[in-house]
């Protein structure tokens, strides 16, 4: 109970932040005794990073997270936020498309499904990134499988541009998502590999 009103608090807190979303309290590394900590002990060489990708801030927000004290560690947080968020717009379009029903039209149904199944293929794609990097597979692997994330990234967007008419139920966490997907290229691409 007393962790479920700490991960509240946590969340009320990061709400309040700017470019709070980027960070969902249930993905925050522990510190001792389990409990979490936040901003504790930057990683200087990861902010200096984040100073080389498009979406900086996003970026910072991640490298003074608690046990990110290496460019690897942030990258991985930045693939783990990635896919937790990637998720949950999967989530999202599965409701989008239960309710849906026939009210919505087969082109709408068809738009919602494109993306369903976009979304299902970046999580794996990030998850698959993340297993490569933390089993030391080779640069270029990890390269082409975050390539693939990008793709499906924005084929939603892609979607929903093609039809006007139709208006997308995730579009702001497309947008972030997008834009977290950019930010994990941007590192893996920047970082040193052993």
């Amino acid at each position: 109970m007393f962790r479920l009103l700490v991960a509240l608090i946590l969340a009320a807190v990061l709400a309040a932040s700017t470019d709070a979303r980027a960070i969902h309290p249930l993905f925050l590394p522990f510190g001792e005794g389990g409990r979490r900590l936040i901003g504790i002990d930057s990683c200087d060489e990861c902010i200096a990073l984040c100073q080389q990708v498009h979406y900086r801030t996003l970026c910072r927000r991640l490298a003074t997270l608690p046990a990110v004290t290496t460019p690897k560690q942030l990258l991985d947080v930045a693939l783990r936020v990635s896919a937790a968020k990637a998720a949950m717009a999967a989530m999202r379009l599965d409701g989008a498309i239960r309710s849906g029903g026939r009210a919505t039209g087969r082109a709408m149904m068809s738009s919602l499904q494109t993306c369903r199944e976009s979304y299902a293929s970046l999580v794996d794609s990030l998850k698959t990134s993340r297993t490569t990097l933390k089993n030391g597979g080779s640069h270029d692997d990890l390269m082409s499988l975050l390539s693939a994330a990008g793709t499906y990234s924005t084929d939603c967007k892609d979607v929903f541009d093609e039809r006007p008419e139709l208006k997308s139920p995730i579009s702001g966490a497309q947008r972030h998502i997008t834009r977290l997907v950019s930010n994990c290229i941007e590192l893996a691409a920047t970082i040193k590999q052993p």
